[in-house]
């Protein structure tokens, strides 16, 4: 069974990868993280949008997603109000949130998922 590699960065990482019907998306980021907890959320899920769709899916297939939050108790509402303005109340995926120490001070938010195709 071959496997999808989509907007591959360097040597590390692909953006997403499909394997046996599963689209993968690596850990995304905001690309202004000037922002508020909520302002990085709302990028992170277009982005997210846009790497599901070039692997052929969509976010009403998420079947698991992984957020990882600077600061989990102060931040946790605002990344939920985004998330559930963005997700199909009829499609909620598995998901966990826990709070980590990302990799540069001013990214507040980091989201993972995994989608049928």
């Amino acid at each position: 069974m071959s496997i999808q590699r989509f907007e591959p960065n360097g040597k590390r990482l692909s953006h997403v990868l499909v394997y046996n019907g599963i689209a993968y998306v690596t850990g995304q980021v905001a690309a202004d993280r000037g922002q508020d907890a909520a302002g990085q959320t709302a990028q992170v899920l277009a982005r997210i949008d846009d790497l599901l769709a070039k692997a052929g899916t969509d976010k009403s297939k998420i079947l698991y997603a992984q957020v990882w939050l600077k600061y989990a108790v102060s931040d946790f509402a605002a990344m939920n109000t985004v998330w559930e303005d963005w997700i199909p109340q009829d499609a909620l995926p598995a998901r966990a949130t826990v709070e980590a120490n990302l990799a540069a001070e001013n990214i507040l938010v980091e989201i993972a998922v995994q989608a049928a195709v």
